[in-house]
């Protein structure tokens, strides 16, 4: 362990030489190292992250491959070159691809810069490779991946990973600058170096040994007493049961918590110099949290592990009868911070577009305080259809999205005819070589690259009208934070319109569409009902946003409780529009009372499903008319 330290410490050394601050970043390059695990961090341009896996992979005294991925990547960039070999004898010929391997199939350590901005037919291959550690039947000698990529924002320009692609990192981080997180002191440090440093010119000495390629086994001598290993067991079964994670909402599974678990523990301990796990270890799950369970649920993740190290003291220290305290205080504070502040849009608060429309933006919203209309707490065991709405409307938006479009940089399904010269590149080799050497009207098949429609774009309009006070606009609030995490998870982008006789159009920095989904939960909290129903100019202000942006089709899902009593009633204007724009218009209507039947109609006309519920006095909610 003596040589794999001093490699260890090198590599520390020369990150904290050229990187201040960044602390967690450089403790999961180090555990990726250890374990032999990929890591991920994601972060705006300019904090460091290539940074710092640049120098760690120049100072671990490896075989390392570093490429910055783009929308053109081939594949045969990132495993090697292709080579067409002919062979010929009096009766026939023989065409062959061989490749040459290199790049990721040679290196011991990969960097790969924007691996979020990697095309569909590269970035499979690449992620099955990391995966297996094999190409084909072989095995390639990869110790560990550093990827990088930018957050999922429209400004940047990049599509987000899915879940299924991020699992394969079992390091996951989220990074923001040193300004972001006002740690000025740092900043000072930065400047000065800097000042008098060039890192471009700089040469980043590499490690005396190769002892992280050595010591392959060191992991398996590593005790994991059997404390730690109900703590770890008592940490997850919490994580599940306090925040209801499930495949739903989270990417909880035996592969990352039984097995990679125990190995970033492991790593942990060896690199504190140690034998043998001990529980302050567990706080590597913050690493190993971070895109698979919601944010609001990650920034809890290091008091859960404190409560599991302290039950299980209690639990050695009591003999067996544990202290449910910790846990009781730590659900007491949840629901402190679960009331918030009703907030009213008022002309200060929003750019008054009309008498009768406003625009109020996130930032300007409170978030604490208490809600004035919630009389009694209404849940999900309370709400007997909410999950049935919910899939519904999700199987519904995921045919929209699921469909697949031709991209140059999708993934070769089928092949096609050439339409140009430039198709030559993506043509088939053998097919293409013979076409050169003797030209003829049959061109050769080039391949059909499509991608599936990633994203898209739903709206949430939401009547706060005077009769939805009380359990039906708490009911209303369960299921438009429903829809947001349905949003989450398809990486959707969502728009938020709250309507009376006027329409409060929210906005995120300017931009309608968002991926604030935590604003926008904390938003459908937060209602006060008063006024009277009028849909015309919510509709309007909704269909407007779509017919500013490109995409296929889009959705709408309109939750209100009552009759229009002001505007156009049947909304002529914005059903032409939404069908122009190709926009789904998804109606759920609240009440016992008959159905408007220009609801029924909006939804019919433009190919979106219409539900009727009715709540009860005890606060039951059950689906009283489906059309789709």
């Amino acid at each position: 362990m003596e040589e794999l330290h001093k490699t260890l410490s090198h590599i520390k050394e020369s990150m904290d030489r050229y990187v201040i601050g960044h602390d967690d970043i450089k403790e999961a390059i180090l555990l990726g190292l250890i374990g032999r695990e990929h890591v991920y961090i994601e972060g705006p341009p300019g904090t460091a992250k290539t940074m710092l896996a640049e120098i760690a992979a120049k100072a671990a005294n490896l075989e390392f491959f570093f490429y910055q991925l783009n929308r053109d990547t081939r594949l045969s960039e990132l495993v090697g070159d292709y080579i067409i070999h002919r062979e010929r004898d009096d009766k026939s010929e023989l065409i062959r691809q061989e490749i040459v391997k290199g790049r990721i199939l040679t290196a011991d350590i990969c960097v790969l810069d924007d691996i979020s901005r990697a095309p569909g037919e590269a970035l499979n291959v690449l992620l099955r490779v990391l995966n297996e550690r094999k190409f084909g039947k072989e095995r390639i000698p990869l110790l560990t991946t550093i990827a990088t990529g930018n957050p999922a924002r429209d400004d940047y320009y990049n599509e987000p990973l899915d879940l299924a692609n991020l699992d394969r990192f079992t390091l996951q981080l989220r990074v923001v600058g040193l300004i972001q997180k006002n740690q000025w002191d740092m900043a000072r440090q930065v400047i000065d170096f800097y000042a008098t440093h060039d890192f471009d010119n700089t040469v980043i000495d590499p490690a005396s040994s190769d002892s992280l390629k050595k010591d392959r086994d060191i992991l398996l001598k590593v005790k994991l007493p059997e404390r730690v290993k109900e703590m770890l067991l008592g940490f997850v079964s919490d994580l599940m049961t306090r925040f209801d994670l499930n495949d739903n909402n989270s990417l909880i599974t035996d592969r990352t918590f039984l097995v990679k678990a125990v190995k970033m523990l492991k790593s942990k301990a060896v690199l504190e110099h140690r034998w043998v796990v001990e529980p302050q270890d567990l706080i590597i799950l913050k690493y190993m949290t971070t895109f698979r369970v919601p944010p609001e649920v990650h920034e809890k993740v290091e008091d859960l592990i404190e409560e599991a190290q302290q039950k299980k003291n209690d639990d050695v220290n009591e003999e067996g009868q544990p202290d449910q305290a910790p846990e009781n205080s730590e659900r007491s504070e949840e629901g402190e911070e679960s009331t918030e502040t009703e907030v009213q849009p008022t002309d200060e608060q929003s750019d008054q577009v009309s008498p009768y429309r406003k625009e109020v933006h996130y930032d300007k919203i409170k978030m604490e305080g208490q809600r004035k209309d919630e009389s009694s707490p209404l849940n999900k065991e309370k709400i007997d259809d909410l999950d049935v709405i919910l899939k519904v409307i999700e199987g519904e938006v995921q045919r929209s999205i699921a469909s697949k479009r031709e991209a140059p940089g999708g993934v070769p399904k089928q092949y096609r005819s050439m339409r140009s010269l430039e198709d030559c590149f993506d043509s088939d080799p053998g097919e293409t070589s013979v076409w050169v050497e003797n030209a003829h009207p049959n061109t050769p098949r080039v391949f059909r690259r499509t991608r599936k429609e990633r994203g898209g774009r739903v709206a949430v309009i939401r009547d706060i009208s005077q009769s939805m006070t009380g359990k039906s606009s708490l009911w209303v609030s369960m299921v438009v934070i429903g829809l947001v995490e349905m949003a989450r998870r398809s990486k959707m982008a969502v728009g938020y319109v709250e309507f009376n006789h006027q329409s409060y159009k929210y906005l995120d920095d300017g931009r309608f569409f968002t991926r604030n989904y935590e604003a926008l939960m904390h938003k459908s909290m937060e209602t006060q009902c008063s006024g009277f129903t009028d849909y015309q100019n919510a509709l309007d202000d909704a269909l407007k946003e779509f017919v500013l942006v490109r995409g296929g089709r889009q959705h709408v899902i309109f939750l209100t409780d009552g009759m229009p009593t002001s505007g156009d009633k049947e909304v002529k204007a914005e059903l032409k529009l939404a069908k122009k724009t190709g926009v789904a218009i998804h109606s759920i209507f609240i009440g016992r009372e008959q159905c408007p039947p220009i609801l029924k109609k909006i939804s019919k006309d433009t190919g979106g499903i219409h539900f009727q519920v009715m709540p009860n006095k005890e606060g039951m909610v059950k689906i009283f008319e489906l059309l789709n």
